[in-house]
């Protein structure tokens, strides 16, 4: 799933992670990893994991956010004990 023209979020359902960046990201599940929106108009994406608190932030092209927010979903619902799909 694209954040932006060169920037790249892909999740398998095990692993979550970031290219494209200069800190490329690779988030676990067991990690809980969430991605959390700023508020307003802001371009700015955290995603964080919960048991140790790892965190990184990347800008998103606004048209892309709805996919965005259907993958964080997605992730708290497996986070929350539920299943990926």
């Amino acid at each position: 799933m694209p954040l932006t023209d060169s920037t790249m979020l892909s999740f398998d359902g095990t692993v979550l992670e970031v290219f494209g960046e200069i800190d490329a990201g690779r988030y676990h599940i067991w990690e809980k990893p969430r991605l959390e929106f700023r508020p307003g108009r802001s371009r700015l994406l955290v995603i964080r994991t919960r048991p140790n608190r790892r965190r990184q932030t990347v800008f998103y092209d606004p048209p892309r956010r709805a996919g965005l927010q259907a993958l964080a979903e997605q992730l708290e619902r497996i986070g929350s004990g539920g299943s990926a799909s």
